[in-house]
């Protein structure tokens, strides 16, 4: 007891004495720098064990030779040596004593930097991170071939920046004496010289700029392969500078040389100038153009009568920018009613015949069209007289486009002379968006304040086939409203459209499945009202049956996928848990009675579902398991070949399903006539629950009794 006392104590105070003790790992070719002293060593050629230790200080060097264990002490700071690596030649070395900081610096060493890496030039900054001057030769090489060889000296800290063409991304700088070798990489090469923009008006336009240090350039405008302009220009470092070619084409390529050649080529569209508006009073004519095109039009405008130029002046020069409007004006003679406007340019001429009579006659050559969802219908509208028109609609819901077409051009204005034949197209979408299927709504065409009715109805419902191996499928039965119960076949593409089902109270379910879940693909339902607003949509991910849950009486479903998609859709009433019901059973339009109950079986796992039926009249039962994708496929409730669970016929039917532990989905299907109660029974699974508590409590005691045990023998070990 009195040697712990004594020991104890003793370890504690040798242990604090080293907690201010320092250790280094270092290499011979490097150099510690104590506060103010620098110490390096060396391994004696005789003794490997041999360390020479060096010490420098401002007042003088002390060397000595120490093996491990043994101590050199300089200025307050003791020096331990430690193990030496022989392979590496590292010594690990142990500092205690009067000293502030410490710092390990290769004896000769440097850093690498780039600075900037064009595809021109790549700018490195070479650092002396060495303790001694750097005085070498620097090679710098990329893919193994040197592209640039220089003396350098630099003192410590010291820098030096080199500007070299390399062939790659990879560049190694290489110290031939000390031979030290360091590689960077070039993450990517921006362009020195960027094309910042290129557009033509009477000529063609180039802004460049320099993104580097100052460059020579040269630009030349190419046409069908040969070079008709040559420019060359200057850019400092930053700068931007326009350059304008006099050629006027409006196809071709520039080659831009820098050093780098680069080729850009275009294309600049044909304007498209359209007359907006003409205004004569007395002798003054305005003429209102606009440029619909995307380019800058420069041109002119000359105004003739019987082919003879009337205007004065002969012409006007124009400029209009994209989709603005610019105004000219001419003198011409005060009695002058049918002109001609000429408007050209280098690569552009158009002609405008105008009256200057007014009074307008506007007729609608049919005044109803009919047409589907995703699909195109138009009217024809007659035009009678003189003078600019304004086109336009009112009362069109938002989701139909409308656009109006005079000589296969699309207009929004037009010049009427005589009489003009104008094209009402109206681009229909795929959803029934602010107005009701098979329902005939009106709409205005409006023509400079007329207004021409118009009446559009809009089709396009779904009809689906009946899926499954039975006699409706067999037939191919279909109907314009889709039943309750009955599973259908749904392929399509993309979207497809609205199918519409019979009107229904109480809460139901629509669910997809079948051939797509295989392929892996995903789908969508999408639940509309009547007027094609979508009201909730599926959010099952892919690979899983995808389904909503509903209240809604009158509806739409929608299926929505990716490319083509081969699926199942199944409606029926669904019961959120099993609870006794009485409805009835009425024969539907393919004349047999049929009810389809989805029932949520997850609160049921590891139990078993009784089921009675009773109806006033013969009955017959089917009750299928629905969680798995095949056993989806297999339910088919008017099919002669039954796959499901259990079934019966009669006026009082009873079965049981047992519940898997994965169940999602029942279906219950009732085929025949007659007022009907079904009730159910939940047996089984509490049991097993109980008994699986109590194991858990029982292990988890003798876990504790184990625990406590292994405490008592420890506590006896150590005593």
């Amino acid at each position: 007891m009195n040697m712990k006392k004594v020991i104890i104590p003793f370890i504690l105070l040798l242990f604090a004495g080293n907690v201010f003790a320092l250790s280094i790992d270092l290499g011979m070719d490097e150099v510690l720098i104590v506060d103010n002293s620098r110490v390096s060593f060396d391994v004696a050629q005789n003794n490997p064990n041999l360390v020479l230790l060096m010490v420098e200080t401002p007042n003088g060097s002390v060397l000595k030779g120490l093996t491990f264990g043994e101590s050199l002490y300089v200025n307050g700071v003791n020096y331990t040596v430690g193990r030496l690596d022989p392979q590496k030649m590292i010594l690990t070395l142990h500092l205690s004593g009067n000293y502030s900081k410490t710092e390990v610096l290769k004896k000769k060493d440097f850093k690498v930097e780039i600075l900037e890496a064009f595809d021109t030039y790549v700018k490195l900054r070479i650092i002396n991170t060495g303790y001694y001057d750097l005085n070498d030769t620097l090679i710098i090489s990329s893919q193994g071939l040197p592209v640039e060889e220089r003396p350098i000296f630099l003192k410590r800290g010291e820098s030096i920046t080199l500007k070299v063409k390399v062939p790659s991304n990879q560049i190694n700088v290489t110290a031939e004496e000390n031979k030290i070798s360091k590689t960077v990489t070039i993450e990517s090469f921006e362009e020195l010289i960027s094309l910042e923009n290129l557009w033509k008006d009477d000529r063609i336009h180039v802004k460049l700029k320099n993104h580097g240090d100052p460059a020579n350039v040269t630009l030349k405008l190419l046409f069908n392969g040969l070079t008709v302009e040559k420019k060359g220009i200057t850019l400092e470092r930053g700068e931007e500078k326009e350059v304008s070619f006099e050629s006027n084409i409006n196809q071709g390529a520039l080659v831009i040389d820098y050093g780098v050649i680069k080729q850009e080529s275009f294309y600049f569209e044909t304007p498209v100038i359209s007359l907006v508006k003409v205004e004569k009073e007395k002798d003054k004519l305005r003429i209102w153009l606009k440029n619909e095109g995307k380019g800058k039009f420069v041109g002119k405008v000359s105004v003739y009568q019987n082919s003879f130029i009337v205007g004065e002046p002969y012409y006007r020069s124009i400029e209009i920018d994209p989709d603005k409007e610019g105004l000219v004006e001419f003198e011409v003679p005060e009695d002058a009613e049918f002109l001609t406007i000429a408007i050209s340019s280098g690569t552009y001429s158009s002609t405008f015949p105008v009256s200057l009579k007014t009074g307008l006659d506007v007729k609608a050559l049919n005044s109803y069209a009919k047409g589907i969802l995703g699909g195109k219908t138009s009217y024809t509208l007659l035009i009678n007289g003189n003078g600019n028109v304004k086109l336009g609609v009112e009362g069109l819901p938002d989701s139909i486009r409308a656009s109006f077409y005079y000589n296969e051009a699309e207009v929004k204005q037009l010049n009427v002379v005589k009489s003009t034949q104008v094209v009402l197209l109206l681009q229909l979408p795929n959803l029934p968006q602010g107005f009701t299927l098979n329902k005939p709504f009106k709409f205005n065409v409006t023509i400079n304040g007329i207004k021409i009715p118009l009446e559009l109805e809009v089709s396009g419902i779904g009809i689906l086939p009946v899926y499954g191996d039975n006699w409706l499928a067999k037939m191919n039965y279909t109907s314009e409203y889709h039943h309750l119960g009955l599973p259908y076949k749904v392929v399509g593409k993309d979207i497809t459209p609205p199918f519409v089902f019979e009107p229904a109270k109480g809460e139901k379910i629509a669910i997809i499945y079948g051939n797509y879940i295989r392929q892996g693909k995903d789908l969508r339902i999408h639940l509309l009202d009547t007027s094609g607003k979508i009201i909730a949509s599926s959010t099952q991910g892919k690979g899983r049956s995808d389904y909503v849950i509903f209240n809604q009486s009158k509806f739409m479903l929608m299926i929505e996928g990716g490319g083509y998609f081969n699926s199942i859709l199944l409606v029926a009433d669904y019961l959120e848990v099993p609870k006794n019901i009485t409805f009835e059973v009425k024969r539907k339009e393919f004349g047999e009675g049929l009810r389809t109950f989805i029932i949520n079986a997850s609160s049921l796992r590891g139990k078993t579902l009784e089921i009675s039926v009773s109806s006033s009249r013969d009955v017959e039962v089917r009750a299928y398991y629905f969680t798995l994708n095949r056993e989806k496929e297999d339910f088919d409730p008017l099919s002669t070949n039954f796959k499901g669970a259990f079934k019966g016929r009669g006026e009082e039917i009873q079965g049981a399903l047992e519940i898997r532990s994965y169940e999602d989905f029942i279906a219950v299907a009732i085929i025949g006539e007659g007022n009907v109660t079904m009730k159910f029974n939940v047996k089984g699974g509490e049991l097993g629950v109980r008994e699986l508590s109590s194991r858990v409590i029982y292990l988890a005691v003798l876990g504790l009794l184990a625990l406590l045990i292994g405490v008592i023998w420890l506590e006896k070990k150590l005593g």
